[in-house]
């Protein structure tokens, strides 16, 4: 007899307990649309009956009446077959659930016991044990959050691949993989020989022919589980390799050494030996538009992969347990940013552990190699599959966030359901140049990070301007960041303004060096103190039009140049549009320069450095980067050629080369910073000002008096 001769019109379901496929009633559970839930079986996972069918057409059957009228069609599987469906963390239940089930069907003592003794770990394979040609199933979402079986065949093991780490070579059999080839976004899918976890597919080629991966050995997986939980070392410990950019700015200003090592290669960086890589983790991205896009997987060095975005929603925190049931084979990501948009690498969940399945490992492979970490982890949901020459990928997006990633290791990631991960909420607020729209708000938590924060909040702020302005035109960003921040000295809120000038659209890169951008890299990266961002504020006004004018020439109209008296300068601006205008300036020349040579420094406010001592503690380091001058005024500064030192007790000045050389600290890395000692005068201006001119000044010596 035929299963198909049994079943009725809609497709039964799959209990994965039993391995068995189950019809619908008619009288439980609301009637004929709805799948009849066994009382013997407690997963709430049907199975598509088609699955059932391909694999085993022809399948003896019983009927059976549990004595209130709804009748359950049962197929029994053979082993193999009963093996290839029925995941293996459910095995272990098995012979409880058959008891259950005549219990159930029979009337035998009414319902039978909901509560089954926790089930035994998982048997794990050894990588000697592995031999070419065996068979195994492998589990990852195609579609949806339901975890799916495909089949593989392993190839051979590649000892010693990465340091003691062997890789195993597999082929999938499923024809969906022999279309798309292996899928960024599977790193992590569980495979099982027979009962036994052998590890997580985490290798591929790209634009390879056939299907061929590699599979990370879950014994090295389980080894980052052992791995504790370190939130002393969050959000952020002190880096001790160069900083690009604009950290490399604040480093050289506020005094922050660091040791001359080259910044960390990102994993798109890194040349590879042979054409086996990680998969890579996609990054899911909703809600962002294209600028923001690209920047941020730039940043990150991911493959953007445009899913959706809002969706992952933070748990209230007096709420309680997730009532999600992890398994091997669910889709996870990391969630780096959540509401108005989001950002989330996704991957696939390869163990699950722990007394109450809070201990999960995934990806096989590192995300960007963090180490101890404290991000928010989100389930999510495969849209679908985007086969691709190059490499498939999964559009995905995250759904409700349920623990956090505390490792980013070479094998894997680690991840605690029982851990709630700090966020930093973030409100932008966007004014348009266009009068006829109104002004918008976007409310975002990003996860707490000195590797991803400021990146992040560079990302959101970059949005928002590429919306406001998106086309390619002369435009001004005034941008206010308020930073609520807590130090040692208590709570304080960090304002900072920033008026920006671009002349063909929004440039991210120059968006992302904001000084707001570079103070909350710097209180999570610092040799001082780790400070806690409480939230962050940002609010963005965009104008069109060419408001700047640069410096064109500068040169002196007054005559002789003695001690102590003032001079005059002409400093021609170039207009927009054409034309130019003078604006004079007065300077005094220091009264002990007689015969020595001074420098006229003229530049406008943003390009200007303050000279500070260099910061004994976290707050001096605030108020550092506090201190500016007003994007549109022209700086002009007087200095001399020899130098001062600024050190963590004040400024010295003027100082001979014998006594410099004998008071820079040597043989470390954090060192006094030398600046010129100078004289400097603001002149506020109505446009921003571009361009530097220094003039030299042979000063006379001082006048007699008659």
């Amino acid at each position: 007899m035929s299963i198909t001769s049994l079943v009725p019109k809609k497709p039964p379901g799959f209990c994965g307990h039993l391995g068995v496929a189950v019809g619908r009633a008619t009288t439980v559970n609301g009637g004929p649309d709805r799948p009849w839930d066994p009382p013997w079986c407690t997963s709430a996972r049907p199975w598509p009956v088609e699955t059932v069918l391909r694999e085993g057409p022809d399948l003896p059957v019983v009927a059976a009446d549990n004595g209130s009228g709804a009748r359950a069609i049962v197929g029994h599987l053979d082993p193999l077959q009963r093996d290839a469906l029925s995941p293996p963390w459910w095995r272990t239940a098995r012979r409880r659930c058959a008891l259950g089930l005549v219990a159930a069907l029979l009337g035998l003592g009414g319902r039978a016991e909901s509560r089954a003794s926790a089930a035994k770990p998982i048997a794990t394979m050894p990588v000697d044990e592995v031999r070419p040609g065996m068979k195994g199933t492998a589990y990852t979402v195609f579609s949806g959050t339901e975890p799916e079986p495909f089949a593989i065949e392993i190839i051979d093991v590649i000892p010693a691949y990465l340091p003691r780490q062997d890789l195993i070579l597999f082929r999938a059999l499923d024809p969906r993989l022999e279309h798309s080839g292996i899928v960024a976004g599977m790193s992590g899918s569980p495979i099982y020989i027979g009962d036994k976890l052998l590890g997580a597919l985490a290798y591929g080629w790209r634009s390879n022919k056939d299907p061929i991966g590699g599979i990370t050995p879950i014994a090295n997986m389980l080894e980052i589980d052992k791995l504790p939980y370190r939130p002393e070392v969050v959000p952020g410990a002190v880096s001790r390799r160069a900083r690009h950019g604009s950290a490399a700015w604040a480093d050289e200003i506020l005094g922050l050494g660091r040791s001359p090592l080259p910044p960390r290669q990102r994993a798109n960086e890194r040349p590879e030996a042979v054409g086996l890589e990680p998969l890579g983790v996609p990054l899911s991205v909703g809600g962002l538009g294209p600028a923001a896009t690209g920047y941020i997987s730039e940043a990150l060095g991911l493959q953007p992969a445009r899913g959706g975005g809002g969706q992952a929603r933070r748990r209230p925190d007096n709420a309680g347990p997730a009532a999600k049931t992890w398994r091997p084979g669910d889709s996870v990501s990391v969630v780096l940013a959540s509401g108005d948009s989001s950002v989330a690498p996704n991957g696939t969940v390869t163990w699950v552990g722990g007394a109450t399945g809070q201990r999960m490992l995934a990806f096989g492979h590192p995300m960007s190699s963090l180490g101890p970490t404290n991000l928010p982890i989100a389930d999510a949901q495969v849209h679908v599959i985007i086969p691709s020459r190059s490499r498939s990928i999964k559009l995905s997006s995250p759904r409700q966030v349920r623990g956090t990633m505390i490792q980013d290791r070479q094998p894997a990631i680690a991840l605690r359901t029982s851990i709630t991960a700090p966020t930093i909420p973030v409100m932008t607020t966007v004014v348009s140049g266009e009068r006829r729209l109104d002004s918008r708000s976007y409310n975002h938590r990003i996860a707490s990070s000195a590797a991803v924060t400021p990146d992040v909040l560079a990302t959101l702020l970059i949005d928002a301007l590429d919306e406001a302005a998106p086309d390619g035109v002369a435009c001004t960003a005034v941008v206010q960041h308020d930073l609520a921040v807590t130090t040692s000295r208590g709570p304080r809120t960090v304002r900072l303004r920033e008026e920006t000038f671009f002349p063909r659209g929004i440039v991210p890169a120059a968006v992302a060096r904001h000084r707001a951008i570079v103070l909350l890299g710097a209180l999570m990266d610092n040799d001082l103190e780790i400070a806690q961002v409480r939230g962050v504020s940002q609010r963005a006004t965009v104008q069109y039009g060419t408001p700047v004018e640069r410096i064109e020439e500068v040169r002196l109209t007054s005559g002789e140049v003695r001690p102590g008296e003032l001079v005059e300068l002409a400093i021609v601006l170039r207009k927009p549009l054409g034309g130019t205008r003078t604006q004079a300036v007065k300077l005094r020349i220091p009264s002990d320069a007689a015969d020595e040579t001074v420098v006229v420094e003229v530049v406008g406010g943003d390009g200007a450095r303050p000279y500070r001592p260099r910061p004994k503690t976290l707050d001096d380091l605030i108020d550092t980067i506090e201190t500016t001058y007003p994007e549109r005024s022209i700086v002009a500064t007087v200095y001399r050629e020899s130098e001062g030192l600024s050190t963590p007790q004040g400024l010295l000045s003027d100082l001979p080369d014998s006594v410099l050389e004998t008071l820079t600290t040597r043989g470390a890395t954090s060192k006094d910073i030398r600046f010129k000692n100078m004289s400097r005068r603001v002149i506020a201006t109505p446009t921003l000002i571009a361009g530097k001119h220094r003039l030299k000044l042979d000063v006379l010596e001082r006048r007699l008096i008659d």
